[in-house]
């Protein structure tokens, strides 16, 4: 039996209206996958569906990936949790691209609040972000949205991001685009080589990676500042006490100099070559600065390289927020401290994503200090015994110089977990333990590798155990560490903040 439209004044299509129905199904299906369209979630699941897009007219590649999560965003001095996560290549799709989530029943609280947030990452890099609040699933907020997603600018590692009141200067003059990464594999007095990975920001700030081939420790990390010379082919690298100098040869290799500028005669490499990517500055590192807290906005210098950055109100930034309540001598004034941290690229609360320091795990603070007194030698800084990397400087009343074929210094961390010793003691890798009670202190266990050296590093490992092995008590002046062998003082270390 076939039915005619009221409206027909003419011929009938029976397939008319079927016909339609496919073609919108067929049309549907290549925006949304099945498993959105019938979307039904397992018992003891909410699900959270919507859509992400961005505006700009740019086509991601096929290995450009959307991340997409729910998060607990109910405290804002805390890390969100995140509820669930979705992660997928766009591969041949572009935005609008449509994402469907299952949320545990049991992780959700109607007393809190939940959001979604999306990005988008090529190799990697963040390209696009939310920077607006999603809310969804409880509080009368919906489980279906649209994210619109807002383009990442360029972090400082690229186009120094200009923060009110920042020390940050201009991007030196060299011949080559910034930022860049250099490695090589540097020669080792007690070791098969130095892998080196140096990188250069338009900041100012460099970080060298060094990992010492063979041996148990590292890698270890060193924050400074760079500088070029007028002509842009020496370049100086300044990380406290410590200089390295290094001139550049074609715009594609970095050859160390001297401690006097003056070239090295060698066979072995003295060469960092550029790399094709650049290693960027964001694994946690220890940091040291001035915090400043006013007005809900908190900021942090660097005391190595004097760049500033907007401190992420997450992780442990609450720890910090109420030392430096605590310890400030007046409201907006700086305040020294140290912790573990990182750089990332985060939603701004007003304009673009920038770059912003997230203190992972928030150390101490010394009030009445400032990054000036420290470069200067003031003793108004009080160091921390525990650690701290303390750099060995006088030894028998001697003071301490590195040998030209030294290439690292001797040093010794005491953690304050577990009461181990690390360090280097001229020639060996050293661990051992210590006993800590009021000033007395005493050092045991005492183990190292077992390598030679050339002279007279031997001889000064040999005189470096015999000092820990006679110390009985230490004392504390500024940042010096002074070991003592009863009243005699057996040695002297400096506070370094940047390994």
């Amino acid at each position: 039996m076939i039915m005619k439209n009221k409206n027909d004044s003419g011929g009938v299509n029976p397939m008319c209206k079927p016909i339609s129905i496919v073609m919108w199904l067929v049309a549907a299906l290549a925006v949304f996958p099945p498993a959105t369209l019938h979307a039904q979630p397992a018992d003891g699941f909410v699900t959270v569906s919507g859509s992400a897009a961005y505006r700009q007219r740019i086509a991601m590649p096929p290995d450009a990936v959307l991340t997409v999560r729910v998060e607990d965003v109910s405290r804002a001095d805390a890390p969100a949790p995140v509820l669930t996560e979705t992660r997928e290549p766009f591969g041949a799709r572009q935005v609008p691209i449509a994402f469907s989530l299952n949320v545990p029943s049991a992780g959700i609280d109607p007393r809190f609040s939940y959001a979604v947030r999306a990005t988008i990452t090529v190799g990697g890099e963040l390209r696009f972000t939310t920077t607006r609040n999603y809310a969804v699933l409880t509080r009368g907020a919906p489980n279906h949205v649209d994210l619109l997603l807002d383009a990442v600018q360029p972090a400082p590692t690229e186009t120094p991001v200009a923060v009110p009141g920042s020390t940050t200067a201009p991007a030196p003059a060299v011949g080559f685009a910034l930022p860049a990464t250099f490695a090589g594999i540097m020669p080792c007095a007690d070791c098969v080589g130095i892998a080196q990975t140096l990188t250069l920001r338009a900041d100012g700030l460099y970080r060298l990676r060094r990992t010492y081939l063979d041996k148990p420790d590292g890698p270890f990390a060193e924050l400074g500042r760079w500088m070029a010379d007028e002509r842009g082919r020496r370049l100086t690298l300044r990380s406290g006490s410590e200089i390295l100098l290094f001139t550049v040869t074609d715009n594609e290799t970095l050859r160390l100099l001297d401690r006097l500028g003056q070239p090295i005669t060698s066979n072995a490499n003295l060469d960092l070559r550029r790399t094709a990517q650049v290693d960027p500055v964001s694994e946690p590192l220890h940091w040291r600065g001035e915090f400043v807290y006013l007005a809900d906005t908190a900021t942090f210098t660097d005391c190595a390289s004097s760049v500033r950055w907007p401190v992420a109100m997450t992780a442990d930034y609450l720890a910090m927020e109420r030392n430096y309540l605590d310890s400030r001598s007046a409201p907006a004034a700086p305040l020294v401290v140290s912790f573990e941290g990182r750089l990332e690229v985060r939603p701004a609360m007003e304009g673009p994503p920038r770059e912003q320091m997230v203190v992972d795990r928030f150390g101490s603070s010394q009030p009445g200090a400032s990054c000036g007194s420290a470069a200067s030698g003031k003793s108004d800084v009080m160091a921390e015994l525990k650690d701290t990397y303390w750099k060995l400087i006088e030894l028998d009343g001697a003071t301490v110089v590195m040998a030209p074929a030294q290439q690292r210094e001797v040093r010794i961390t005491l953690a304050g977990e577990g009461s181990r010793l690390i360090g280097f003691s001229g020639c060996n890798q050293l661990v051992g333990a210590y006993v800590q009670d009021g000033n007395a202190l005493r050092f045991t266990q005492m183990a190292g590798t077992r390598m030679a050296c050339v002279e007279p590093l031997m001889e000064l490992e040999s005189q470096v155990l015999k000092m820990l092995g006679a110390t009985t008590g230490y004392r504390i002046e500024g940042e010096q560490l002074t070991l003592l062998g009863g009243d005699q003082v057996l040695a002297r270390f400096e506070a370094v903040y940047l390994r």
